[in-house]
């Protein structure tokens, strides 16, 4: 057993899907009613144990605006894994996982772990894009997929993170 893992996840998706409200809400159990938006890129750190094996989780929030396209991509090397963020409620972000899947994909390797989470679950009356949808769009890369709430927490964003980190250090026996 090693003393501690140190382990890179991404989380990648268009501008205000959530991505630093489900980054915030898993490593401090916080929600924040007011958007400011990422500027390259922000990262947080979250200690946890999985399978009695300490990691040191390095939770790089990227920012969805185009303009970072570019640089982006540089944020994603030494990534192992990346959570794809779309928002229920905008068809438009839905659309455009493809493309956060293969910019990742692109730098990180076809054999990186991905999970996709739609978020803003808590807004089920403004919903534009079905929760199968979700389910048959990551069928489709065979990934993990969950839908959950930044605003209201839940299990999903715990489990998503905790499946990403167990496929790693399973991969490594």
């Amino acid at each position: 057993m090693r003393d501690e893992w140190v382990l890179k996840i991404c989380a990648a998706g268009s501008f205000q899907v959530g991505k630093t409200s489900l980054i915030r809400r898993y490593a401090e159990n916080k929600f924040s009613e007011s958007y400011t938006p990422t500027i390259g890129v922000d990262v947080t750190v979250k200690k946890i144990v999985v399978d009695n094996q300490p990691v040191k989780l390095l939770l790089w929030d990227t920012a969805g605006q185009e303009v970072f396209g570019r640089i982006r991509r540089t944020y994603f090397e030494g990534a192992f894994g990346c959570i794809v963020v779309y928002d229920i409620t905008r068809e438009e972000t839905f659309k455009e996982l493809n493309r956060w899947i293969s910019d990742f994909r692109n730098v990180a390797g076809d054999n990186s772990s991905i999970a996709v989470l739609g978020n803003k679950a808590d807004l089920e009356t403004l919903r534009k894009v079905t929760k199968v949808d979700g389910e048959n769009f990551a069928k489709k890369f065979n990934v993990p997929f969950k839908e959950c709430s930044a605003k209201i927490g839940g299990d999903e964003i715990t489990e998503i993170y905790t499946h990403l980190v167990k496929k790693y250090l399973d991969s490594l026996s």
